[in-house]
């Protein structure tokens, strides 16, 4: 495992496999698109907020508070870059609370900023938790053949997402 023992625990490379799983675990309930995050979240503790995030506004997507169990989103973006958020940010909650548990201090608030450090271990598994759990591997092969746009618009993502999405499986 990719796991650092210590005062503080630490994750020192992502742990992909595992997001996934964890995410098919949460999709695999669902017969067709889309899947309704917003529900998932706010069902398994979760007090999702619509956020201005002040000055901050153009820079930051989302943000959890793991003590408060509050996912905030950036109320000024898109459904479909507010769904990825809240999947996201859902990632985060169910990955990695045992980090915040260990060490509250160092895993206090985890944003999510419009670009993100994709060298971050943390921030490429929420990514591929969220990819996972918005467009479902098993409902994308009952689709096959669709393009981008129209795949894009049946599970609720960005077409850029979509095409990230389409390149994986």
């Amino acid at each position: 495992m990719a796991l650092e023992a210590g005062p503080a625990m630490r994750l020192e490379r992502p742990r992909r496999r595992h997001a996934v799983q964890k995410a098919r675990e949460f999709a695999e309930v669902y017969s067709t698109p889309p899947i309704p995050v917003l529900e998932i979240a706010q069902s398994h503790g979760l007090n999702v907020v619509l956020s201005e995030f002040g000055r901050f506004a153009e820079g930051v997507s989302g943000a959890l508070s793991f003590k408060d169990k509050r996912l905030y989103v950036n109320r000024f973006d898109s459904p479909q870059r507010k769904r990825f958020t809240i999947a996201h940010e859902f990632g985060h909650w169910i990955l990695h609370k045992p980090f915040f548990d260990a060490d509250p201090e160092l895993y206090a608030v985890l944003p999510r900023y419009s670009q993100p450090d994709v060298s971050n271990p943390f921030e490429q598994e929420a990514n591929a938790f969220a990819a996972e759990l918005l467009v479902p591997q098993h409902l994308l092969k009952q689709v096959s053949g669709a393009g981008p746009a129209t795949l894009a618009q049946l599970f609720g993502v960005s077409r850029a997402m979509m095409e990230v999405r389409l390149r994986s499986v």
